[in-house]
């Protein structure tokens, strides 16, 4: 994902030093400078682009045969469109400013049939001699290879390695929506830990994990993941133990192992939205109203469970509060433990209800950035018993 690995890799090292102006942006194979025919053959200039399968520190084969294309329809001699190169959907749409258009689907074949391509060199040398082949019938000095090497991303990218996943869905331009996003996690129990889970595979630019408590082997039974033994000996901090295991993966996850009281409230400093997941307590009253007072958007959950005759129900709770509908929803976020708010109070956790609780959560925040389109309301509850979700008029 960044000049990095392209250093370490094998395979990116042969297509630099072949000449080819690659880079790596947002999980995807950037090939620039690729000549190819219009219909009335002119030689033009396009981009290949392919979701980049690779570990932090080098590339795997290919697990897609296809490749993106932003330009025309390359077209032959004749003007006819080139057929050899299989017209199917391109995996990615959209990279910045570059839309692509066309996708190929060229299978190489072996001596038992279709084969895989062993390499992004080989990937990459096979589309463009395709589309070559046609354009030295023009111009026999056009080439792909024009020996540069642009700047790429730089160890401040989002992830270890390349999130080929979304490239390879096609939502590379909606997963850019969260660049710019700096999360806090006040809480990292059973709930905080799913909703940071999930928000590690997106690329936010730094994850700030606040909570004090450390990490017990009873946590675990409640949260993502299996740690082994010798990591809880002795517990560590909670957000220690889940900023070095998401840190393998995401950069940028800032740990803080304290409590968040109005003494901290400078580590809210700079961000843009927040997930909390603490239990209703006198602090969580201030951290509200400090969230408010900055104007900073967050997702508040929370679970009521109980054990009866017929085993465990309850309620799941999640709740979008933004600048517009502030008044609207306090009602729903609980801040007192007396009174009608006791049943959050429970101790009841069970892990597949605690990722659920975080899904909620995760959704509502995506939905709030565009990522999903989003016409319910902010106030989002889950009945056990029933299995039913339900959207509460905030």
């Amino acid at each position: 994902m960044s000049q990095q690995l392209i250093n370490r890799s094998e395979d990116l090292q042969r297509l630099a030093k072949a000449g080819y102006a690659i880079r790596i942006e947002s999980g995807l194979l950037v090939v620039d400078e690729i000549p190819y025919l219009d219909k009335d053959g002119r030689i033009l200039r396009g981009v290949f682009a392919c979701p980049l399968d690779a570990t932090d520190d080098s590339t795997l084969p290919p697990s897609d045969h296809v490749m993106s294309f932003s330009g025309g329809m390359p077209h032959d001699r004749y003007g006819n469109p080139l057929a050899s190169l299989g017209l199917t959907s391109p995996r990615c749409r959209m990279l910045g400013s570059l839309t692509f258009q066309h996708g190929f689907s060229n299978k190489l074949r072996g001596p038992n049939g279709p084969r895989a391509y062993e390499s992004f060199y080989e990937k990459v040398v096979t589309y463009e001699n395709l589309i070559l082949g046609e354009v030295h019938a023009v111009d026999q000095s056009a080439t792909a290879r024009v020996g540069a090497l642009p700047v790429s991303e730089s160890e401040d990218d989002p992830f270890v390695f390349p999130d080929s996943a979304s490239a390879r869905a096609g939502t590379v331009d909606l997963t850019a929506i969260f660049k710019d996003e700096v999360v806090a996690f006040i809480g990292l129990g059973g709930t905080g830990s799913y909703i940071l889970d999930h928000v590690a595979k997106t690329p936010v630019r730094e994850a700030r994990l606040i909570d004090g408590d450390r990490l017990y082997p009873f946590n675990t039974f409640r949260a993502p993941g299996a740690p082994i033994r010798s990591e809880l000996q002795p517990p560590p901090y909670k957000v220690d133990y889940y900023a070095t295991r998401y840190g393998s993966m995401k950069r940028n996850i800032i740990p803080h192992a304290v409590y968040l009281t109005p003494d901290r409230f400078h580590l809210l400093d700079g961000i843009s939205f927040a997930f909390v997941s603490i239990d209703p307590c006198p602090e969580k009253a201030l951290i509200i109203a400090e969230l408010e007072r900055r104007r900073v958007p967050f997702v508040d959950v929370g679970m009521g469970l109980h054990k009866g005759s017929n085993g465990i129900g309850g309620t799941l709770r999640a709740v979008l509060s933004t600048n517009e509908n502030r008044d609207q929803v306090r009602a729903h976020i609980p801040i007192d433990p007396g009174g009608n708010d006791l049943i959050y109070q429970n101790n009841i956790q069970i892990s597949d209800l605690n990722s659920l609780n975080a899904n909620m959560a995760v959704q509502l925040w995506k939905g709030f950035r565009g990522f999903y389109a989003d016409f319910g309301g902010p106030v989002w509850l889950y009945q056990v018993e029933t299995r039913q979700f339900i959207r509460e008029a905030a």
